[in-house]
Parts: C-alpha cells; structure tokens; sequence
C-alpha cells in the first residue's frame, strides 16, 4: 500500500532544497553545490557539509543505494559528524517535503505482516529494542528509524507506507529507536483542480469578524499562502487567522470562510489522498466551491463528497 496526503506542485520559482559539499573536513577544499538530486557526486567526494534548506538523503553508493543518512539543515565538518560509518558519499537526493501535511505516525508489530502485539507512536522513542519489530506501517509523516537504541546505527528513512517484512527490507534484526523527522514548514498555494484557481481570503480591519475565502487567479499574494500545521489551514495574511466551517456545524453547505484561531474540531482538516480536503466534524463533507448562479455563487462551503464532482479536489503547490 502506498499512502499520499495530496499531490504537490514544486513553484518553479521555489528553491526548497540547497546543500553544499566540500572535499575535505571543516568545509575547506573543493565545493560543489545542490539544489536537486545527483546519482553521482562526481570528482567532489565530499567530506563535509553545509544544509542550507531542506533536509538530504545521503548514500554510500552512487544510484541512491547504500547505506541512508540523514541530514537535516546546519553544519556538518566531518563524516563522523553525519552519524556516517561509509568512507564516502556517492550520491544524494532532497527528502521531498511531505511531513508538513500529515501529523506524524507510526506502527511497530511484533511479527511479519502486522500481525502479534502493535505498539503506536506519535513522536520519537529511544528505546524500542526490547519489542522486536518485524513489520512497520507508516501513516503519517516521514520517520526516521535506527538499529540501535538512542538513535545509533544504520538508520532508514520510512515514507507513508507498509514494510511488512522488516528483516528483508532492511538487513536489521529489529528497530531500535525511531523518530519523527522534522522539516521546515513551507507555504502552500490551494490550487482548484478543476478551475486552476487558488485559495484567496479577503483583507479585513476587524481580525474577529470572519473573512471570507474565495478562488482566484493565482499570484505572489500572501492572501493566497497558507500553512498547515497539525489540521489548522492557516493564512500568512492573517497570523492568528485559519480556515474553519461557519457554524461549527456538521452540515452539507455550511460556509468555510478565515476565522481567528481556537483550534476546536470545526477549525481542522484532513488531507486525502484522492486530493480531497476533508472537515474533522465529519469526513464525509470535504470543501468544494458552492457554484450556480446566486450571489454567494464564489463562496467556499462543504457539501457531501461526489467522485464526479471536480471542484471538489485540490493541489498544494509549493511556493
């Protein structure tokens, strides 16, 4: 089973992965820098690194195989320094910036195939030897998970997803220590897929009053950023501001418009992976464009999920 939170457009005008290699300790020697993958690092075997943004996925070998290592943004003199056992690095890739739409969580069970006892995470644990994991689900989040307790040893790095048979897909006995991996949180564009409009909320003086949210054509406007973080849709424009259901009723039709944050359940959304945006009053009513020919026809509501429906899915652009 493969799990996607939404699809994500990179803004082609977003740099979110910046790390630069040098050839020897302490950042000296040659230097190469990285906004993209690279299956070979080339005449630069780095032994030092600066992550400028985003977080890396480092290999041993070229064609990402190997032994992973994982680096998140800051310095790095050396190779011990990346928690790295390799004499070298061949390859590496930016960790795609999907831990910022899904909160975190993970699944260990004591045999193949998910099966015998389960213990569930939602944050780190350094000690989990004594469990003996033999299957893991991932459903949400990226984890990253090690052999040895207090994060020590080979370490992986797990996307949504099943990994029924553990020992086969790692080499490993077991799991050791885990933990969530934290990235950066970026802002997003909500783009209609069916219109190619985005998510845009209006200006207002009074922050107490509700703002209503429509769909326009897309620009550098901090109207039209939003962040999400942990179920709140939240716009630049307006920091103590998020998306939430007028009412807080569980009603098919119910406005959705910015309102200040409280962060009860009618404030919260989930991300699904037909692209739909769903309310945690009920996942059945996802957002949706009200449409027809009234005066409220641009308002954003929720109404009763329909496949056939197109503005009733969505795409999280990058910017």
């Amino acid at each position: 089973m493969s799990v996607r939170p939404v699809r994500l457009v990179s803004s082609k005008l977003a740099v979110l992965d910046h790390v630069r290699i040098y050839s020897k300790p302490h950042f000296e020697g040659e230097q190469r820098e990285f906004e993209a993958k690279t299956t070979d690092c080339g005449s630069v075997v780095p032994m030092s690194f600066r992550v400028i943004r985003g977080s890396w996925l480092l290999f041993d070998e070229e064609g990402y195989s190997g032994n992973q290592f994982v680096l998140e943004e800051g310095l790095y003199p050396d190779i011990v320094s990346c928690d790295c056992t390799a004499a070298a690095i061949k390859s590496l890739k930016p960790i795609p910036h999907v831990s910022c739409f899904t909160d975190p969580c993970i699944s260990l069970f004591s045999l193949d195939s998910f099966e015998g006892l389960k213990m569930t995470a939602l944050k780190s644990d350094a000690n989990v030897s004594n469990f003996f994991t033999q299957s893991l689900r991932v459903s949400g989040g990226l984890w990253v998970v090690y052999e040895f307790s207090n994060f020590k040893g080979r370490h992986r790095l797990l996307q949504a997803g099943e990994y029924p048979f553990w020992s086969k897909h790692s080499g490993w006995d077991t799991v050791g220590s885990f933990r969530p991996l934290t990235q950066r949180r970026v802002y997003i564009q909500v783009r209609n897929r069916a219109l190619g409009t985005v998510l845009t909320t209006e200006r207002v003086k009074d922050t107490s009053c509700p703002a209503k949210v429509t769909l326009s054509t897309a620009g550098a406007l901090d109207t039209q950023q939003w962040l999400f973080t942990e179920g709140l849709l939240k716009c630049k424009v307006s920091c103590s501001g998020c998306l939430a259901v007028i009412g807080g009723k569980a009603n098919a039709g119910s406005r959705v418009a910015l309102w200040p944050e409280h962060g009860r359940t009618h404030q919260r959304w989930s991300l699904n992976a037909d692209g739909t945006v769903s309310t945690h009053l009920n996942h059945d009513l996802v957002l949706d464009l009200r449409g027809g020919t009234g005066l409220d026809k641009d308002h954003l509501i929720v109404s009763d999920v329909y496949s056939h429906k197109a503005t009733q899915y969505w795409d999280f652009e990058l910017v």
